[in-house]
């Protein structure tokens, strides 16, 4: 009699096998593989590289999640074949995973297969991020991106590569940002214009100068910011008609900042009309202006404002004035010490912040700083290692060493950038 369990067996056993084969093959198995490559680290990248050229674009979709997971230069270094990929989500997260690695956090954790909402895996922070200005990106990782943005697959992924290269800070890529402000398409113009704020010069900002009357409000109080921070003389004019004529209180307080950061002899008679303005803004920037201009016949007037004025905003910028006309001093109700004590101030010590890194630029200033080391709140330090970050000289190494080694981790961590932004200059 003929044994049926001599060939059920072994069929049954390849049918199973050809089930097994199969459920590898489906997407959600391979996707819940690559979820337990990434936890292995960079040691896993050669396995999930091989997912990028699978023909499921949810599956090269994962496996790009995975190599920004597993992390290291192993991954940017595959994320790079990820943002040539024909599907444009694969190509933004691929992007998105480029700035991750010089900008941690930048793209939350944890794999998900789903295409659609890359905007969702990006961390949203109140600043917009930016990578440290003394981390450099790889000329290779900046032209992947670059190519995106010429020759993405779709209007999103030209428009993330945009924005990666402002948070890159890549310089190299500001020739391709001109043409996006002639677009006519607003997000994409705010990335060239960040873009452009983030890492350009006088020559980039006089590329802007067109936008300083567009009707858009956001673009013009960008295209505004941008010529006032690289004091660029050239658009001096047109700032001036928008001060005198700006469809908005906004757009003429912006104007008249940005001319107050140029401080061109000119603008004086402009800033002494405007030190009793009824607007606050106008106040401080006026301020500012005479300042900036080392103006000394001001000092009495604007020390005269100082200690009458009301309004801290119009006040920061009088107590700046002061301190850029040389008025030094440390003691208790000095202007000085207003600004210092101001970065305790969760609504205005980016204001503070700001205000004191310029000043800072004059060794007195700093010496001043160094001196209020030993006995600041843990705001203080945090935001006098972020000014010693950008202006430090090797005379600040000291004060710098000890915010890197401070009790508190959240100032160690500040102290620690200041620190290696200073080795950075050296």
């Amino acid at each position: 009699m003929l044994n049926w369990n001599l060939f059920a067996k072994p069929i049954f056993a390849a049918a199973l096998s050809i089930v097994m084969l199969s459920a590898q093959d489906r997407p959600k198995d391979k996707i819940k593989n690559l979820e337990a490559l990434s936890k292995q680290g960079k040691n896993a990248v050669p396995s999930i590289a091989a997912y990028q050229r699978d023909p499921d674009p949810t599956v090269r979709f994962a496996a790009a999640e995975a190599l920004i997971e597993a992390g290291g230069v192993e991954s940017v270094d595959a994320l790079r074949v990820s943002s040539e990929d024909g599907a444009a989500e694969v190509q933004r997260i691929a992007v998105a995973g480029i700035v991750n690695f010089y900008k941690p956090g930048y793209v939350k954790k944890g794999i998900r297969a789903k295409l659609g909402a890359v905007g969702d895996k990006i961390t949203k922070t109140p600043n917009e991020a930016v990578i440290d200005f003394y981390v450099q990106a790889r000329a290779e990782d900046i032209a992947a991106v670059r190519k995106v943005l010429m020759n993405g697959a779709s209007p999103a992924a030209k428009l993330q590569a945009a924005q990666a290269l402002g948070s890159l800070r890549a310089k190299s890529a500001l020739v391709d940002m001109y043409p996006l402000l002639k677009s006519k398409d607003d997000p994409m113009m705010m990335a060239a214009l960040r873009a452009i704020e983030l890492t350009g010069d006088k020559a980039a900002a006089s590329e802007t100068i067109f936008l300083l009357r567009d009707l858009n409000d956001r673009i013009q109080a960008r295209a505004i910011s941008i010529n006032g921070v690289f004091r660029n003389e050239a658009a001096l004019a047109d700032l001036a008609e928008v001060f005198a004529r700006g469809r908005s209180p906004q757009s003429r307080a912006a104007a008249l900042e940005a001319i107050a950061m140029i401080a061109a002899p000119e603008s004086r008679g402009l800033f002494e009309q405007n030190l009793d303005n009824r607007d606050e803004r106008l106040r401080g920037f006026a301020a500012e202006g005479l300042g900036r201009l080392g103006i000394k016949d001001s000092k009495a007037k604007l020390e005269e404002l100082f200690k009458s004025e009301g309004n801290l905003r119009a006040r920061m910028g009088q107590a700046f004035a002061l301190v850029k006309l040389g008025q030094w001093e440390t003691s208790e109700f000095s202007p000085f010490n207003y600004l210092f004590n101001l970065m305790n101030s969760a609504a205005w010590h980016d204001y503070a912040e700001t205000y004191l890194s310029e000043l800072s630029r004059e060794d007195a200033v700093r010496a001043m700083l160094r001196a209020k080391l030993g006995a600041a709140t843990r705001s203080e330090k945090m935001g006098m290692a972020r000014i010693l970050a950008r202006e430090g000289r090797a005379s600040d190494r000291e004060a710098v060493d000890a915010l890197a080694h401070d009790r508190d981790a959240a100032v160690a961590e500040e102290g620690i950038k200041a620190a290696r932004a200073l080795s950075s200059k050296n």
